[in-house]
């Protein structure tokens, strides 16, 4: 008889390894803490945590580093992660551009690289030479334990599939399980790119702690949203759960490839603004632009130096966005919403419009208590979040996955 996730329980082992993964990802988030503070933090007993924290070091995944003050004004030895002796792969594919960078399991970012291909450009070819990318950084940097990749939506995560990418049907047979899961000796997870930010913004942004639930709205060539709930992603059954782009906001309006009509994504995507831009602006792309996200920069900047059409323009993607987030709010709850990718740029021109739009359509005793942020993250979301995939996987596991001596 097969096991019923929803009910089943917990043995020992299962438990001394949740006990191992509070602490260390306790320790992912500070620079340094002793084991007194650990205990306080989960609630463990001093002699609980003094032993776990024997087998970490043992194993290698945790240091002492000298002496951290505590509560009256005590000494007491500090904890480190040995974040430098696991290192991760992240790879970003969307529209146009893979990109792929080296990270340990605290954000650190040691090296990073980006390829733009045409949409007319075989699947095949594209894949071999991410494939290839990858293989020089395993060889070059021998302290990687994991790679996560982090793909456009919707995503079937049980298939292996992206569902839809607008304007690349060619990509809709590739099975993204198939090609990698095996090309390399490390383990390999995959995720849609709005839940890799979702876990970027979880793991390194600064947003502080506790915190219950965060929001990342992906506003950029798609649009997107990941959700993590006390702790945990938000997937759904088929790993498709709050595909905010895809969500009607005017029934009769233009046709979107995902077959619904109206969606969010056809009015405030970076295709939606720069198609816009294109007509409204043309003075702003006579030079030659190399990538999209500079292109939006473009219209932003225009926008800072008073263009009344850009400035109007950038208040019409920001109402769109504003309509994302009541939407968001309504459904899932968040403590706080973090809006990120290429229309992000935008900032503090678009945040008093979503803001408005949000406390217009919002009780307001809910809307009160959401933060609606931009992303502060310096290296892309998407990227970053790839690093994030494998990150959390090797957090929530720590015995399995990570280096020991």
């Amino acid at each position: 008889m097969d096991k019923i996730k929803e009910v089943a329980g917990n043995n020992t082992n299962d438990l001394v390894e949740m006990n191992r993964s509070a602490i260390v990802r306790i320790l992912q988030q500070t620079d340094g803490c002793s084991r007194a503070d650990i205990a306080k933090m989960t609630g463990l007993t001093q002699a609980s945590v003094t032993k776990i924290v024997a087998v970490l070091i043992e194993m290698g995944i945790v240091s002492e580093v000298g002496f951290v003050r505590g509560n009256g004004n005590r000494r007491s030895i500090g904890l480190r992660l040995n974040a430098e002796k696991n290192l991760v792969v992240g790879v970003k594919f969307s529209r146009h551009v893979f990109s792929i960078g080296v990270f340990d399991i605290c954000g650190k970012n040691y090296t990073k690289q980006e390829t733009e291909f045409g949409l007319d450009e075989f699947a095949e070819d594209v894949l071999a030479e991410m494939k290839k990318q990858i293989h020089e950084l395993l060889n070059k940097y021998k302290n990687i334990v994991a790679i996560g990749m982090a793909v456009p939506g919707p995503y079937l995560r049980k298939e292996g599939r992206i569902a839809m990418v607008t304007r690349m049907p060619s990509w809709h047979d590739v099975n993204f399980i198939d090609e990698f899961q095996n090309e390399f000796d490390k383990p390999f997870f995959i995720e849609q790119d709005a839940n890799a930010g979702a876990l970027a913004e979880w793991w390194f942004g600064n947003h502080g702690r506790p915190l219950n639930s965060l929001t990342y709205f992906l506003v950029g060539e798609g649009v997107g949203s990941g959700i993590v709930d006390h702790d945990r992603m938000l997937l759904g059954n088929l790993g498709v759960a709050s595909e905010i782009g895809h969500v009607s906001i005017d029934v009769k309006g233009p046709a979107c490839e995902c077959g619904n009509r109206g969606c969010l994504e056809l009015y405030c995507s970076a295709t939606a603004m720069l198609k816009k831009a294109k007509k409204l602006l043309p003075e702003i792309f006579q030079e030659e632009i190399t990538n999209r996200w500079e292109a939006c920069n473009k219209v932003f900047i225009a926008a800072k130096e008073g263009n009344e059409k850009a400035l109007k323009l950038v208040d019409e993607i920001a109402e769109y966005i504003g309509y994302g987030c009541v939407t968001l709010i309504n459904c899932y709850d968040p403590e706080i919403i973090v809006i990120g990718d290429s229309i992000s740029q935008g900032g503090n021109l678009m945040l008093p419009t979503i803001n408005r739009i949000v406390k217009e359509r919002i009780l307001p005793e809910i809307s009160s208590r959401v933060q609606i942020k931009i992303s502060e993250l310096t290296i892309d979301p998407t990227l970053y979040g790839a690093a994030a995939i494998a990150t959390d996987k090797m957090l929530r596991k720590p015995s399995e996955y990570l280096v020991r001596k």
